[in-house]
């Protein structure tokens, strides 16, 4: 009986994610929270709950800013964010860019012709992420070398995950089958299986510089 028990044990489903929307700025973002719980459905947006996996701020440097639960991420560096929209591709994407300097409070999400004015070599770069905004599907993400196995690939899933909430934009943040190496195997340490299905196609490595 105890094995059976274990084994039942075993089998728990992860709890879902959920999401919580307080209010909306001027600019239109949506200040919200991520939870998890059996409460809700994955991906269901409610008003309130328990405390958050992710929130967003009114921030007054940026566009917004990013706060992740440090449980959540406890190895990942304070880093900040560039938003690259391209409306035009097909089908519509988005992509954060990570800067790992003290130029802006941690989590802070600026535009690029804010990036633009700051003198900063795009190449520093410490990562990038590169989702389809109209359905909240992941399709790249890069970490620079020197920043791997520090959770920085975490704090930009659970930062693009956040933006897409923010923007209002349909769908919850989630993977298909197809990934590049790198991308499997941060994948299996991901702690939301339900957001990720087996893989089924290995792709190239994203192309780090962010889109004109």
């Amino acid at each position: 009986m105890r094995v059976a028990a274990q084994m039942s044990d075993d089998l728990q489903p992860a709890p879902p994610t959920w999401y919580a929307r307080r209010s909306t700025l001027q600019s239109g973002l949506h200040l919200v929270s991520a939870h998890r719980g059996f409460e809700h459905a994955d991906g269901t947006t409610m008003h309130g709950g328990r405390p958050a996996l992710w929130s967003t701020e009114r921030s007054e440097l940026g566009l917004i800013r990013v706060i992740v639960a440090r449980e959540a991420a406890p190895e990942a560096p304070n880093t900040w964010f560039v938003s690259v929209d391209e409306p035009r591709a097909e089908p519509p994407a988005a992509n954060l860019v990570a800067y790992v300097t003290d130029d802006f409070p941690s989590g802070t999400i600026i535009n690029r012709y804010q990036f633009g004015s700051l003198g900063i070599r795009g190449e520093d770069q410490a990562g990038a992420i590169r989702w389809f905004r109209d359905i909240g599907l992941k399709h790249q993400i890069f970490v620079a070398p020197q920043w791997r196995r520090n959770q920085l690939g975490t704090l930009l899933v659970y930062t693009a995950s956040a933006f897409h909430q923010a923007n209002g934009w349909p769908g919850r943040f989630h993977a298909d089958g197809r990934r590049t190496e790198l991308g499997e195997k941060f994948g299996g340490r991901f702690n939301h299986p339900e957001r990720t299905v087996p893989l089924s196609e290995l792709i190239p490595p994203m192309d780090p510089s962010p889109p004109e």
